[in-house]
């Protein structure tokens, strides 16, 4: 029997097969970043259609929208719940009192607290990161509604004609109404923000007191609180507007904000969702449509 002794790789050889296996995964890569985000995005644009629908359905039922916080800091997203197949969570949670409440008269063993604190898929952008510190937002969501065109969502809320009138489709309990019926969208529902993006992207934002403090905060979404920056918004800034001064952070912190690449995803009055892209619209046109009554004339790209 004839042994015929077989040949290694050489150190070039190797060398050569590594190289082309680096530029096959670098092509490679991000071909599938490009894939992710696009079935990021689609599934944050069936979140809000979802949403969309819910928002309808609460319309149908109680010839009004949802108000954006209630009179114990209630949200819009708690209204909801039996809309977007959680029934079960909004039976049990009790409207009359306050997200942080942990008292449990009913004996079921949940609490508004304990609720609040549920991971709800259809409130989550799957693009969206976890905040900073989840143990500070335990329930924290991507989306907030629009209760109009505020130069500050936190500015309270006066009467009409003053810059911080609630003139969205939805819109704060201290309004004075109960909530806004399609009726009143004279600017027409396509043409309004119903809802829209909110992420925690801000750099500049630390806890300035707590256990947390003087880590990163990065932003408050969080669907059980109706207050600004955690479940409403306002179009006064432009979206995506995640880096300023800190006499502006307020203001960012109520803006509408995205982890998708080049654009936010935005919730029509009419259930219809589309992406904006970065300074695709003047910022005029962009808090034209935060409003449902102020007869713009408005032209999207």
């Amino acid at each position: 029997m004839r042994w015929r002794n077989r040949g290694a790789f050489t150190l070039i050889e190797l060398l050569v097969v590594i190289a082309i296996i680096a530029v096959l995964i670098g092509l490679l890569l991000p071909a599938v970043q490009k894939v992710r985000e696009a079935a990021a995005r689609m599934s944050c644009q069936n979140n809000l259609k979802q949403i969309g629908l819910a928002l309808h359905n609460y319309h149908d039922a109680n010839s009004r929208f949802p108000l954006a916080s209630t009179p114990v800091y209630g949200s819009s997203f708690t209204e909801i719940l039996p809309y977007v197949e959680q029934e079960a969570i909004g039976r049990r949670y009790n409207p009359a009192f306050p997200p942080s409440d942990a008292s449990d008269p009913d004996g079921d063993g949940h609490t508004n607290l304990s609720l609040g604190a549920t991971v709800l898929r259809t409130f989550r952008c799957p693009a969206m990161q976890p905040p900073p510190t989840p143990a500070a937002f335990p329930g924290w969501s991507s989306y907030a509604v629009s209760i109009g065109n505020h130069a500050n969502p936190f500015f309270p809320n006066n009467v009409a004609g003053n810059p911080a009138y609630d003139n969205g489709i939805i819109i704060r309990h201290s309004s004075g109404q109960a909530g806004v019926p399609m009726t009143a969208i004279t600017d027409g529902t396509s043409n309004t923000i119903l809802a829209s993006e909110m992420g925690f992207q801000l750099k500049d934002y630390f806890f300035t007191s707590g256990p947390f403090s003087g880590q990163p905060r990065g932003g408050n979404t969080q669907w059980v609180w109706g207050y600004a920056s955690y479940s409403f918004g306002s179009t006064g800034m432009m979206f995506n507007t995640i880096e300023g001064t800190a006499a502006d952070r307020t203001a960012r912190l109520g803006a509408f904000r995205s982890d998708h690449t080049n654009g936010c995803n935005f919730l029509f009055g009419d259930g219809s969702v589309r992406m904006l892209a970065n300074r695709s619209v003047p910022l005029a046109v962009y808090q034209a449509l935060g409003t449902r009554d102020g007869s713009e004339v408005i032209a999207l790209p």
